[in-house]
């Protein structure tokens, strides 16, 4: 009886011994693996990366087995690829707020209440008023913050893209298209808003698409909307009321509007 439980012991430990030699190999090989993936040279674009050698991954080893997971980089490229998607991206580097000029008290008041609704952004945010008083400025550079903490913004030039617009109204399938990315769009920041020519007011047409786009980021109230134009809250009111007033409730506190006077232009101080 001893005999055989001590032939039985050997065999365990040979068994135990082939499976630890077993694993062992199939580690190394793991490792091997790995280290030849991660000599690879990768062919992502747009940014340089040393660690994954613009691979995109990095590959690793977890119990006997090699893995991948995502470099670092990748979060990089994510904002890089939401940047060139926005439409801001020659913007961005000049509209910060380190480089906004907040020499004059209404300066700091509006770069403090743009950077906390960055930071923690509910609703929308509105600035109307003075031209070259550094609205754009202001709303690139909360755009542009917002789109590095991955969230995903599209920029409307009211001008320019109400023409095209107003151009295919009478397409419905071309049109819808065309709306309905600035309506579903998380973040959403139009610029010039009702910006006519000098003395003119908003056509019924301007003011119907934006009523329509308007009413669908107020009734979809996770949608982030940023807005500058030459024209206060007050004035908005005036033209549509509808708008307007969907535009102030959504603002709350977080609209501004900059008084109209020479010193408040600082185009015009060089």
């Amino acid at each position: 009886m001893s005999l055989a439980v001590k032939a039985n012991g050997m065999n365990t430990c040979k068994t135990d011994s082939t499976s630890d030699d077993r694993e062992k190999r199939m580690r190394e090989a793991a490792i091997a693996e790995a280290e030849r993936m991660n000599a690879v040279e990768g062919n992502m674009v747009g940014y340089d990366c040393p660690k994954c050698k613009n691979r995109g991954y990095i590959a690793g080893v977890k119990g006997l087995y090699m893995v991948m997971a995502p470099c670092e980089c990748m979060k990089v490229r994510a904002n890089m690829a939401r940047l060139e998607r926005s439409g801001l991206k020659d913007s961005v580097a000049e509209y910060t707020f380190k480089n906004y000029k907040a020499d004059k008290p209404w300066q700091k008041g509006i770069l403090e209440r743009a950077v906390e609704f960055a930071k923690d952004p509910k609703g929308w945010f509105y600035i109307g008023g003075q031209v070259g008083s550094g609205k754009t400025h202001i709303c690139t550079a909360i755009a542009s913050h917002l789109i590095k903490k991955g969230r995903e913004v599209l920029y409307m030039r009211w001008t320019d893209d109400t023409v095209k617009l107003k151009a295919v109204k009478n397409n419905d399938e071309e049109y819808g298209k065309m709306i309905e990315k600035f309506k579903r769009t998380d973040v959403l920041y139009i610029d010039d808003f009702f910006k006519t020519e000098k003395g003119k007011q908003p056509t019924t047409a301007d003011v119907n698409i934006a009523f329509e786009l308007l009413n669908y980021r107020y009734n979809n109230r996770d949608l982030i909307t940023i807005i500058s134009s030459e024209r206060t809250l007050g004035e908005l009111l005036d033209i549509d009321e509808a708008a307007g007033s969907r535009i102030k409730q959504r603002c709350g506190n977080n609209h501004i509007s900059v008084e109209r006077k020479p010193e408040n232009n600082y185009r015009l101080r060089g």
